[in-house]
Order: C-alpha cells, then sequence, then structure tokens
C-alpha cells in the first residue's frame, strides 16, 4: 500500500532538497521519495512498492548509476520476472528482450533474488 504525506509545494529553488531511494523488505522492492524546501517551510514524501516513479527512478540512476541486464534467453533474466516488476506490455517486454533494461542497483539485487526464489533450494550437486 502506498503511503503518501504532503503539506505544500514551492517553485523548485536553490534550497530545495529532495532523496528517492529503494530498498528490499521482506522480499518486496519498496521505494520513498522526500522534498523539503527549507526557505518556504514545504515538505513532501511519497513511497510504496515495486519500482517507483520515473521521477524516482531518474533520480536514483542519476546518482548511483545502472546496471543494465540482458532480458530472455539462456543467459538473460526471465520474462514473467521482468514483466511483473516493471508491468511491461508486451511490446516493451520485446524491447526489452532485444536491448535488455537499465535497472538502479537495488532493482538488480530484487531480480536476483527473485530468480533465486523461483529456483528454488539447490539440489545435492
Amino acid at each position: 500500500m502506498a503511503e503518501q504525506f504532503m503539506t505544500s509545494h514551492c517553485t523548485p529553488c536553490p534550497s530545495c532538497r529532495g532523496e528517492s531511494w529503494q530498498r528490499i523488505v521482506d522480499g518486496r522492492l519498496h521505494w520513498e521519495w522526500q522534498h523539503s524546501c527549507p526557505a518556504d517551510g514545504s515538505q513532501a514524501c511519497d513511497g510504496g512498492r515495486g519500482p517507483g516513479s520515473d521521477r524516482v527512478r531518474a533520480q536514483i540512476l542519476a546518482e548511483e548509476g545502472a546496471v543494465h541486464l540482458a532480458v530472455g534467453g539462456p543467459d538473460g533474466l526471465p520474462l514473467q520476472a521482468v514483466r511483473a516488476l516493471y508491468g511491461l506490455t508486451l511490446a516493451e517486454l520485446n524491447r526489452a528482450r532485444e536491448h535488455g533494461i537499465d535497472a538502479t542497483p537495488v532493482e538488480a539485487q530484487y531480480l536476483a533474488e527473485a530468480v533465486r526464489r523461483a529456483a528454488g533450494p539447490a539440489g545435492p550437486g
């Protein structure tokens, strides 16, 4: 369930501060965003499950960089896992299969853990 808190909006200025982050909690991907402006006392926050809005992802990718991941095929992420996380249409999934995806570091970790969970426990080797 998404959380929202908002007191007011300001016109962005040099005093404005914003933070976006993702984390894995109990096997689920969560995101949060906070904004504050000491100049006019405004503040806002938002959060929820999944990868987050384009604004949140763009800020994280700009600050932490992207992890390029292959999608589909023997060396790529399972199509189902990628489609479930990002809510892709079939056309978007086909593009991801052709070109891969740029994930945030936390999304890459989440997808790796989801693939391991789906594979089940390793048998005797």
